[in-house]
């Protein structure tokens, strides 16, 4: 019995094998399509190579030659260049210029420096328009340009009320600072406009 259980068991073996090899030996074979990679760039055409021109060698006449008795400075043959037709330059296909990368508008100003943008002071989002009516009259008291402007947010109206703009960053920071201990509220330094 124990031989039979051990012939099942083999036969079952080679069995999953043949079943693994038929299901992923085709798969290791073919390239699926979808990783086939195929490029819509085109290889521009081979630049003409410029060819040297040829140089014959003219021999000396016998009136050129020196005589054995005499010494005279060896003097080079004459060259000609002879010119061989150029053959027409293939004008190149002309690709669409690539379009430049739009730049980007925020950067970053350094801390306590100066930056071309505006500094706005978000203090507030009130639900009620009277509180924040009344946020704004205590911020101008304090000599702060205060204002309120009505947005709507997940179907709600509410009332943020900012400070500023502020073109000098240091000075958009001390407004922040005096917020912070004046009225203790925890307020948000932001660019303007946003």
């Amino acid at each position: 019995m124990a031989l039979e259980e051990r012939l099942k068991q083999r036969l079952l073996g080679g069995a999953v094998l043949v079943a693994l090899i038929v299901v992923f030996v085709p798969m290791l074979i073919d390239d699926p399509v979808e990783t086939q990679i195929v490029s819509d760039h085109t290889i521009p055409a081979k630049p003409p190579i410029k060819e040297r021109a040829a140089v014959q060698i003219v021999p000396q006449t016998k009136s050129e030659k020196s005589t054995p008795s005499k010494v005279t400075p060896r003097v080079e043959p004459k060259r000609v260049p002879v010119s061989k037709p150029v053959p027409e330059a293939t004008p190149r296909p002309q690709s669409k210029p690539k379009p430049k990368p739009k730049p980007k508008s925020e950067v970053p100003a350094a801390k306590g420096k100066s930056s071309p943008t505006a500094w706005m002071i978000q203090v507030a989002s009130l639900t009620n328009e009277q509180n924040a009516q009344k946020l704004v009259a205590r911020l101008r008291k304090a000599d702060l340009p205060a204002q309120m402007e009505r947005v709507k947010l997940d179907g709600k109206q509410h009332y943020r009320v900012r400070v500023g703009p502020e073109v000098d960053h240091r000075l958009a920071e001390k407004m922040l600072a005096k917020i912070k201990k004046t009225f203790k509220l925890y307020p948000k330094l932001m660019r303007y406009p946003e």
